[in-house]
């Protein structure tokens, strides 16, 4: 609630210095730019098929541990009480390095896919004081942040294309 009403303040007081000096707003869409953007679409390609051999790990994994599974299941009755325990003990080893696999895959491709976005977001936060630096407009405002619902044509203009 109080960002909300910060950021209502900071856009009526440009609002209003904007209508003073004609100065334009300017905006665009992070994800468009992104989109455009040839190599955070090879980053981002890259840790799609890391995600593809990830799943087929953990895939081949489970399929493992529930045939060993079932076939203790089988067996378990004629089974002596030492290697019923021995078995069990094998089965929950392969549970939990199954799921630490998980976790641990899960957090390499977060911090894969992190990496792959920060450059990104670096050369757009660079091309957006480039524009800025152009000192046409008072304001630079992104769409994708939902901060804004609306944005007057007369007094905008939309510098996506500017960005990519």
């Amino acid at each position: 609630m109080k960002k909300a009403l910060i950021v209502t303040t900071i856009l009526f007081a440009c609002c209003a210095s904007m209508m003073a000096q004609q100065a334009k707003i300017g905006y665009y869409s992070t994800q468009a730019v992104l989109a455009a953007d040839a190599e955070y679409q090879a980053a981002v390609k890259a840790v799609a098929k890391s995600r593809q051999q990830v799943t087929a790990e953990l895939e081949a994994a489970q399929k493992e541990f529930t045939e060993k599974y079932e076939l203790f299941l089988e067996q378990q009755t004629m089974l002596d009480a030492a290697i019923k325990e021995k078995r069990q003990a094998e089965l929950q080893g392969l549970l939990e390095r199954n799921e630490q696999f998980k976790r641990d895959a899960q957090q390499r491709l977060k911090t894969a896919e992190d990496e792959a976005l920060a450059p990104a977001m670096k050369r757009i936060s660079d091309a957006v004081q480039r524009v800025v630096g152009a000192g046409e407009y008072l304001i630079i405002i992104d769409t994708d942040s939902k901060a804004c619902p609306y944005i007057n044509p007369a007094y905008s203009e939309d510098i996506t294309s500017k960005l990519k």
